[in-house]
C-alpha cells in the first residue's frame, strides 16, 4: 500500500509535468482468427439459425476492405446461452467466454426477441415454454431446462419420425425413466392457472 502522502506527491508531480503521467494499459488477449471464423460459421449453421425468406430481410455490412456486402438475416433458433452451450459441447478444448462468444455473433444473425412480431405467442405455444420453466425446478438434472433438451430426453432421435410420433419401441418409456423417476419431491404439486 502506498501512503497517502506519496499518492498526493505523485499526483502533483504529474499535474505540473515534473514526471510523465502514468498510463494504465489494459492487457487483452487476442482471439485467434481461426477461432473467430469458426464461431462465425457456427452461427450460420442451419441447426443454429435459420434464414429469413423475405426480400427486405437483409442487412448491409461493410467488409474489412470497405466494400458493402448484403446478407440475408438469420434468426437464432435457441437463445444465446443455449447456443453457447451447444458450441462448448462441440468444442470442448476451446477456451472462450460467453461474452466473447456473443461479441463474435455476426450482425445479420439476430435473436428471436428482435423479431417478436413474427413469433407465435399464442396460449398453446408460449405455455409449453413456461410450463417447462416451472417443471425444471422439480426435476433433477437438465432434462427440462429447454425445449430442445426436454425433447432430446424423450426420444432416441429428433430426426426420426417414428420417435417423434411416439411409435418407437425403444424410447416409449423415456418419459418415465428420464423425467418421472428424477422428480426431486414427489409430494409437490404443480398447478397451472
Amino acid at each position: 500500500m502506498r501512503s497517502k502522502k506519496k499518492v498526493v506527491i505523485q499526483h502533483l508531480a504529474e499535474k505540473f509535468g515534473l514526471v510523465p503521467k502514468s498510463k494504465h494499459q489494459r492487457i487483452t488477449l487476442q482471439l485467434a482468427d481461426k477461432l473467430k471464423t469458426d464461431v462465425h460459421n457456427f452461427y450460420q449453421r442451419d441447426d443454429i439459425s435459420y434464414q429469413l425468406p423475405g426480400k427486405r430481410d437483409t442487412v448491409v455490412v461493410k467488409d474489412d476492405d470497405g466494400k458493402k456486402v448484403t446478407y440475408q438475416k438469420r434468426i437464432l433458433i435457441n437463445n444465446l446461452r443455449e447456443t453457447y452451450e451447444f458450441f462448448k459441447d462441440e468444442n470442448k478444448s476451446v477456451d472462450l467466454s460467453r461474452s466473447s462468444f456473443a461479441d463474435l455473433r455476426p450482425v445479420f444473425v439476430v435473436s428471436k426477441s428482435a423479431l417478436a412480431h413474427r413469433n407465435c405467442l399464442c396460449v398453446y405455444h408460449e405455455n409449453v415454454r413456461l410450463l417447462l420453466k416451472d417443471v425444471d425446478k422439480y426435476v433433477d438434472g437438465t432434462h427440462c431446462s429447454s425445449l430442445s433438451t426436454f425433447t432430446d430426453s424423450l426420444v432416441c432421435s429428433t430426426n426420426n419420425e417414428e420417435c417423434m410420433f411416439g411409435c418407437c419401441s425403444i424410447c416409449k418409456d423415456f418419459f418415465s425413466e428420464n423425467i418421472q423417476e428424477n422428480v426431486s419431491n414427489s409430494n409437490s404439486k404443480i398447478t397451472w392457472s
